[in-house]
């Protein structure tokens, strides 16, 4: 209606200012002026549509902002260009698209790429305060091992067409094949998806989100059982020693994949490794299902991805919201080596009972930049770079890593903590 209402308008001043003009130069006087007129309109009527898509957009980063509190150090919603190239390509409808492709104006006004920025310092990015070591696609960390450091907080999962039901989400392209949905990909869905489970698991602390149920992924990492790939308990009262040794064969795992050990065909249920018999043996997944589901692109570069992903877990055990960390004594080392000793632990969270606010200032750049102890946590991602630059054996790399998740005599149960 206000494309053509504004059309009869063009249309009256076109006529109006062409009378004392003759015949051939007025014709084509209101030619022009009519061509003038329909743009002025179209132009009008999509800045109506843009109004509702920013309308939209607001909306996202509402609750993108709420919900992505429970992340541990927080990342960039925009993503690296490389997703930014994807969603372009398989965007699964014009609304998500766009969603997509305005978040990297939007979202960042909330979020920081606090663990993009302690990944690329890892790999010697030594400029002070923010715009390069902060620049998800700065080149220091291959774009690869950053795909890696953001799988904890968004692994692509699936869904059933059941599961969807009552949310936004996409499950299926239009010639049937299954759709992959990430954060990038199809926000708002993501974000109900997460919104609904944080609303349960404070309702509720008894619900689980776990392989028996189904669960999707990245509500599994954050809320249910794999909270382990964020350095955090699965519930209050674990036994920190059940955390570590979950903590320390996921990084086992990382590891073999960082060096060839097991390929992209590797089934998940002939891994020999605990934490993946117990939370991925009836998957029926391959290694290529768990790390690059959906994303071909990545496939070629899955080192990387394993070392992105074990560099995450290893980052989020010095956010105070994760763990609760003892400073480190001047000179330890760690037992056998020549590596600096971190502050041992004294508990590991759990998200359960914590107020996501007071969780989500512990995970800001401000809360990096404060807690710069020697050695802190971009020297301990510098160490392990050095080991796999080195193509250390695990049997190298497993004593450093039980160093750095060294408990203290007296460590605790998991709680809240101050959170």
């Amino acid at each position: 209606m206000a494309h053509q209402a504004a059309l009869r308008v063009g249309a009256s001043v076109s006529w109006s200012t062409s009378e004392s003009l003759p015949s051939s130069a007025a014709d084509e006087l209101r030619r022009s002026e009519k061509h003038d007129a329909a743009s002025s309109a179209i132009c009008a009527s999509q800045t109506v549509l843009y109004s509702t898509v920013a309308k939209l957009i607001v909306a996202t980063c509402l609750f993108a902002g709420s919900a992505l509190t429970a992340n541990a150090f927080d990342l960039s919603p925009k993503g690296t260009r490389y997703d930014r190239d994807a969603v372009k390509a398989w965007a699964p409808s014009w609304l998500d698209g766009i969603l997509s492709s305005l978040a990297d104006k939007g979202l960042p006004r909330f979020k920081q790429s606090v663990h993009e920025e302690i990944t690329h310092r890892a790999y010697d990015c030594n400029y002070e305060g923010l715009g390069i070591c902060s620049n998800p696609d700065a080149d220091y960390a291959t774009p690869y091992i950053i795909a890696g450091v953001r799988w904890n907080d968004d692994p692509p999962f699936q869904m059933k067409s059941d599961q969807a039901k009552g949310t936004s989400c996409k499950t299926t392209y239009a010639d049937g094949r299954p759709m992959t949905i990430r954060f990038i990909t199809q926000p708002r869905c993501w974000g109900e998806l997460f919104l609904a489970a944080e609303k349960q698991i404070k309702a509720t602390p008894e619900k689980t989100f776990d392989a028996a149920n189904q669960s999707a992924l990245p509500l599994r990492s954050h809320f249910g059982d794999l909270q382990f790939i964020h350095s955090m308990a699965s519930a209050n009262d674990e036994d920190p020693v059940e955390t570590r040794r979950k903590i320390l064969s996921w990084a086992e795992f990382t590891w073999g994949v960082v060096r060839g050990d097991y390929e992209l065909g590797t089934w998940l249920k002939d891994v020999k490794v605990p934490v993946i018999e117990q939370f991925f043996g009836t998957s029926g997944w391959r290694v290529q299902e768990l790390f690059t589901l959906g994303d071909p692109s990545l496939r070629a570069h899955l080192g990387d991805i394993a070392f992105g992903s074990l560099l995450h877990m290893v980052e989020d055990s010095f956010a105070a919201g994760h763990v609760d960390r003892m400073e480190p004594a001047n000179g330890d080392k760690c037992a056998g080596s020549q590596h600096r000793a971190p502050g041992p632990i004294q508990e590991f969270h759990s998200y359960t009972h914590q107020d996501s606010a007071k969780h989500a200032d512990a995970d800001s750049r401000m809360a990096f930049v404060n807690n710069r102890l020697t050695p802190d946590v971009v020297d301990v991602g510098r160490t392990l770079v050095a080991l796999r630059k080195a193509k250390a054996d695990w049997s190298e790399v497993g004593p450093y890593l039980e160093c750095v998740y060294q408990l203290t005599p007296t460590v605790r149960k998991a709680t809240a903590g101050n959170f």
